[in-house]
Parts: C-alpha cells; sequence; structure tokens
C-alpha cells in the first residue's frame, strides 16, 4: 500500500468543503447504519440456507438454459454443470441469481420445471428477501437497475457498505481533498467531487451495464481527486508512507515518488482488477474508479489549457503595437 502524505487533515477553517463533505458521508453512515444492519442481517441470514440457495440455484440454471442467449458463455457453462448434478455449480448460481433483475422480475411467473412446492417456498423467501433489499440503505440510495435518475447518482456518493468501506475512502478523501482546497478552492473541489462521482457511476453503468447490486461509495469521487492531483503534479516527488503488509521493520516508512507514479501504480491496480474479474461476481467497481480518474485527468487537462490561454493573453497585451 501507498499513500500520499501531502498536508495532512487540515483544520475546518482551512478546507470547509472537504470537512462539509467528510461531514455529510459520516452523518449519511451513522444515520442508515442501524437499517443497514437489520436489512444486511435478513439477507445474509437467508443466504446461510442452503436449501434456499439451493433451491435458486437450481431455478437459475433452468432460466439461464432457457435464455442462453442473454447470457455469458461463463455463466452457459455453469448452468450447464449445475444442470448435470454438479452440487458447487448449483450453490454458485444460487449465490449469483440474486444480481440478475431479469431472473429475478420474472421468477414469480416463470414456468419452473421440478418440485413445485419446493418453487412455491422458494419464491416466498424470495419476496422476504426483497422486502428487505427495499429497507436496505445501498438499495435505496445507490445505483442500481431499479434507480438510475439523477438523484441516485448524487446520493450513491455519499452512501457506504460498512464503516471499513467509510474509512478507506475517508482517508483519501482528506489528503487529497484537503490539499486541493488550498490549491484550486472549495467550489473547484465540490464540482470535481461531485463530477467524478457521476461520470464514475456513468462509467460503470456503460462498461458493467445496470445489476441488481448497487453501486455505492465515495471511491469513484475521490478517484478524481488523485487523478486531478497527480496531474497537478505529475512531476513532483511527493511524501508517501508505503507498508508491504509485513510486521517488519523496512517492511514500511516514508519514501518520495514522483505523482505520475503513483498515478499509474493506482490505475494500473484499477485496471488489473477489472480485467482480473468477471462481472457476473460483483465486488469492487474498478470501472466507477477508472472512471472517476478519467474526470480527474480531463479537469487537470481542462485547467492547464484555461492557464496556458490566460498567460496568451496576458502576454499580448504587453507587446507593442505594431506600425
Amino acid at each position: 500500500m501507498i499513500l500520499p502524505y501531502l498536508n495532512g487533515i487540515l483544520r475546518f477553517k482551512d478546507c470547509p468543503i472537504t470537512w462539509l463533505l467528510f461531514i455529510v458521508n459520516a452523518f449519511m453512515m451513522i444515520a442508515t447504519y442501524g437499517e443497514l444492519m437489520v436489512a444486511q442481517d435478513s439477507i445474509d441470514k437467508a443466504m446461510r440456507d442452503d436449501y434456499f440457495v439451493e433451491s435458486q440455484g437450481s431455478f437459475y440454471a433452468q432460466f439461464i438454459s432457457d435464455h442462453k442467449n442473454q447470457y455469458t458463455p461463463f455463466m452457459n457453462e455453469l448452468s450447464l454443470r449445475a444442470l448435470s448434478g454438479d452440487a458447487d455449480k448449483v450453490k454458485l448460481l444460487g449465490n449469483l441469481a440474486l444480481r440478475n433483475d431479469l431472473f429475478i422480475k420474472e421468477a414469480p411467473a416463470y414456468p419452473f420445471k421440478g418440485d413445485q412446492v419446493a418453487k412455491g417456498w422458494w419464491l416466498e423467501k424470495l419476496d422476504e428477501l426483497g422486502q428487505a433489499q427495499q429497507r436496505h440503505p445501498s438499495f435505496l440510495l445507490g445505483v442500481s437497475v431499479d434507480h438510475m435518475g439523477l438523484r441516485h447518482w448524487l446520493s450513491y456518493q455519499f452512501v457506504h457498505s460498512g464503516w471499513l468501506h467509510f474509512a478507506f475512502n475517508m482517508i483519501f478523501l482528506f489528503v487529497f481533498g484537503c490539499y486541493l482546497e488550498s490549491l484550486i478552492g472549495g467550489l473547484a473541489l465540490l464540482v470535481v467531487y461531485l463530477g467524478s462521482g457521476m461520470i464514475a457511476a456513468g462509467t460503470f453503468l456503460l462498461v458493467n451495464g445496470p445489476t441488481s447490486a448497487p453501486l455505492v461509495g465515495a471511491s469513484g469521487a475521490v478517484s478524481g481527486l488523485m487523478a486531478l492531483f497527480c496531474f497537478l503534479h505529475w512531476r513532483v516527488p511527493v511524501r508517501c508512507f508505503y507498508w508491504l503488509f509485513i510486521p517488519v521493520k523496512g517492511y514500511s516508512g516514508f519514501v518520495y515518488v514522483p505523482a505520475w507514479i503513483i498515478f499509474f501504480l493506482w490505475v494500473a491496480s484499477d485496471l488489473g482488477g477489472h480485467l482480473g474479474s468477471l462481472p457476473e461476481f460483483g465486488g469492487i467497481a474498478y470501472t466507477a474508479h477508472l472512471g472517476g480518474e478519467a474526470t480527474g485527468i480531463i479537469v487537470g487537462s481542462l485547467m492547464f489549457l484555461l492557464t496556458r490561454m490566460r498567460r496568451g493573453k496576458s502576454l499580448d497585451k504587453d507587446l507593442p503595437a505594431a506600425s
């Protein structure tokens, strides 16, 4: 892990917008945490029920087999193996099924084959699970196939799936937000944060497509701040704290690294994560990170061009008129 040190966490009066963004994120985390835990516990309880997962996997395998053209070769292969009696693949499909909006919406009226008593029981449990999801803050405020309006493109940036998710994003918000706000101003910082978050959501939907699993978190917005900082300090050595996850002397400390290397490492990590993962499995929204990073570079490029244009106009005014 490598983390730029920069100016550290400044006082509220020195970077009020960064602090306000943190306060909104913290308020949302505290306000939604109780309902998040209750709803998540209901979801986890259902997914720990082996009979529910196996029943769901069997029905999902049938559904994929009947709609082969709408699924990837990987999912079709899973379906084929599940239908042939592979118990592990049945369980895997049972866990993946909730991410597929088409399956969930058509399931109540779909003519599944097999044990109809088991089907009726599973549909009852599936309905209970759907009610838990409707109460879940991530599903209510995140970007998903059921919530794709502009309001959700903003609200998802302030909702997190847990305290660890929240803590990591807020550390990076303070590191880059405090520094950039003193450089470009609070209003510009707010625009970059919200704009990066919205473009991050758009990139995620464009590449991965809408899913039932919601996109939440400030990482797309913070990625935009990180990329903007790296662009503005492209060749400047930046003091960074590094930790190689080994509690031995010499495996952690401070080092000076050019900003372009920091940017390259983060983009390479996100690109590798995206290319090395399957969208069916969900997890970290690497494409949202990449969308935020692209936004930061675009904003940085525009700022650079505007600065050059202003300098050019200033020089033109100082030149004597030709006769």
